[in-house]
């Protein structure tokens, strides 16, 4: 079953210093012990094998290093382009996380070199996107929500 990993032990602090909101966001009980939430989703597959890693539970991701706010890169590109429907997922995907970023948004007649360039006058090389794409409309999930699911299936088709 999948799940968010927690960690405990000695080398994990027992919250934020003067923090108590942080603290209550970041740390859970589990037996009288902290347990630091690593915002990580993973499963452990029957046996001993290792954690599986699944994504994260938020829309933080890992590229080449660096943690990444998706919704960062997402701000970036809706005030540089004015349009509001954009989503951005990890892409390629790494063991790690990510090897870049892959970015969508809803005009079909933007300047995609143009926004690149201006992105990578504002943003760190490793956040901006590495591929651009200009969709008709964003697909929705049953909520209602960007459907980044089948925004990584349109990736993976190419």
């Amino acid at each position: 079953e999948a799940g968010e990993l927690l960690l405990s032990g000695p080398q994990v602090v027992h919250g934020y210093w003067h923090d108590e909101e942080a603290t209550a966001r970041s740390f859970v009980s589990v037996d009288g012990r902290p347990h630091y939430r690593t915002g990580d989703r993973v499963r452990r597959p029957e046996g001993d094998g290792p954690l599986l890693y699944l994504g994260r539970l938020d829309n933080q991701i890992k590229v080449l290093g660096h943690r990444v706010e998706l919704g960062e890169v997402e701000a970036a590109i809706r005030e540089e382009t004015g349009v509001d429907a954009v989503a951005a997922v990890g892409w390629p995907r790494s063991p790690t996380g990510a090897a870049g970023i892959a970015a969508f948004v809803a005009d079909l007649q933007l300047d995609v070199a143009a926004l690149t360039e201006r992105l990578g006058a504002r943003l760190p090389g490793y956040m901006v996107p590495r591929e651009l794409r200009l969709l008709a409309e964003l697909p929705l999930n049953a909520n209602g929500k960007w459907d980044r699911g089948a925004l990584i299936r349109l990736l993976e088709e190419g």
